[in-house]
């Protein structure tokens, strides 16, 4: 609910704005036919050093599910008793260089994402959530510069395994 002032041209100048260069950049692209520059970047690392620590959180000191959103997780599944949800685990990149035998990725030590992994499983299997764990199912060579980004080859084969998930999941 907006008062008055809100309902103005003053009180409206952000939007008018974001509006105005949307517009904007409409014609650049149009005249383009490119609406963003893809500069070169660094690669994702597949070497690391033994450092297993994730955060505050170390492999003797472990995870808990306490220490984990499921909360959240459970909130909107209250939430959205009408409508059809089901949680990914995005792929992830798996390195194979030095170290990786202590590290999947730059991101995550071995012994904290199987931990959460575990966790998450135990959880969606309680809740009887539509859970769908892709976290190794895209090749190494399909992720660029972070351990979640993709290739357009990488982003095909992840939308195919969604899509034969929802197909199956919706029967």
């Amino acid at each position: 609910d907006t008062d008055f002032w809100g309902n103005t041209l003053v009180g409206q100048r952000r939007n008018l704005a974001d509006w105005l260069r949307l517009q904007a950049y409409g014609f650049t692209w149009a005249a383009t036919s490119v609406d963003q520059v893809y500069l070169p970047y660094t690669p994702r690392r597949n070497d690391f050093d033994e450092n297993i620590n994730w955060h505050d959180y170390t492999k003797e000191i472990g995870v808990s599910a306490q220490d984990l959103a499921f909360d959240v997780l459970s909130a909107g599944d209250q939430l959205l008793t009408d409508v059809p949800l089901i949680i990914i685990n995005q792929p992830i990149f798996i390195a194979d260089g030095s170290n990786s035998d202590l590290h999947y990725n730059a991101w995550y030590p071995r012994w904290f994402y199987d931990r959460w992994r575990t966790l998450m499983n135990q959880q969606t299997q309680t809740a009887r959530w539509q859970y769908l764990d892709l976290w190794d199912s895209i090749p190494p060579a399909e992720f660029t510069d972070s351990p979640v980004h993709l290739t357009p080859a990488g982003s095909q084969q992840l939308s195919a395994l969604i899509a034969q998930a929802i197909l199956g999941f919706s029967r």
